[in-house]
């Protein structure tokens, strides 16, 4: 969960255009503060589309009695599921790989591109989701680098000074790399992180002992 509350990332843009600072998000609050707010929301979208450890999810699910994979609905830490895909590749009855993408309902699901339907044939499936969070469900780091963006499109939309837009790109670059850097560090995984598939044949096991590289040594 990030420090930063969503008010203040909505000051600091009012602030970084010259203007005054608001006691709450509602609409009385004045056009400038929905207009800011709605470009804090574009930046956090594109900033996620991206996929964070924070949003990305990686499981294996259970088929609907009507064979279709369900993607959850929405809640308290994210507001919808941008992107899904099969982790481990999967070929239908014709020997094509099924290509997957995400169907808007409720709640969600994933539909079978390759087959043009919804449902999908009995066996495992390793799907990974690339959810929307809340703002207030974002680490700080990515909260910056978020605010950092949407402070300088709103600074040019309202005012267009090109000389404060260059200290506000430099932040945004700033804040970009630290953002990366923290996903990075966080993410903590190999080549064999998000193939259960590969995970398993690494620790797979012979004659109940775990096969290890050196030679079980």
């Amino acid at each position: 969960m990030g420090y930063l509350s969503k008010l203040n990332a909505v000051n600091l843009m009012l602030l970084a255009s010259g203007e005054s600072l608001v006691a709450d998000l509602q609409e009385a609050s004045g056009i400038d503060t929905g207009i800011s707010e709605f470009l804090l929301d574009q930046a956090s979208l594109d900033h996620q589309l991206r996929g964070l450890v924070e949003n990305k999810i990686t499981r294996k699910v259970v088929l609907t009695e009507a064979g279709e994979i369900l993607l959850g609905y929405p809640n308290t830490d994210y507001l919808g599921v941008l992107a899904a895909s099969l982790v481990v590749p999967v070929r239908n009855l014709n020997g094509d790989i099924i290509q997957v993408r995400v169907q808007e309902g409720n709640p969600p699901r994933l539909w079978n591109m390759t087959d043009e339907t919804p449902t999908f044939e009995i066996g495992d499936y390793w799907i990974e989701t690339v959810n929307l969070l809340h703002w207030e469900q974002l680490d700080t780091v990515a909260q910056r680098a978020v605010l950092a963006d949407a402070m300088r499109k709103y600074q040019m939309m309202t005012q267009g000074d090109t000389t404060a837009d260059k200290l506000y790109a430099e932040q945004v670059m700033i804040y970009r790399i630290k953002a990366k850097a923290d996903n990075t560090a966080n993410a903590n995984y190999n080549i064999f992180y998000n193939n259960p598939t590969a995970n398993d044949a690494v620790n797979r096991t012979s004659n109940s002992s775990p096969r290890l590289w050196n030679g079980g040594a």
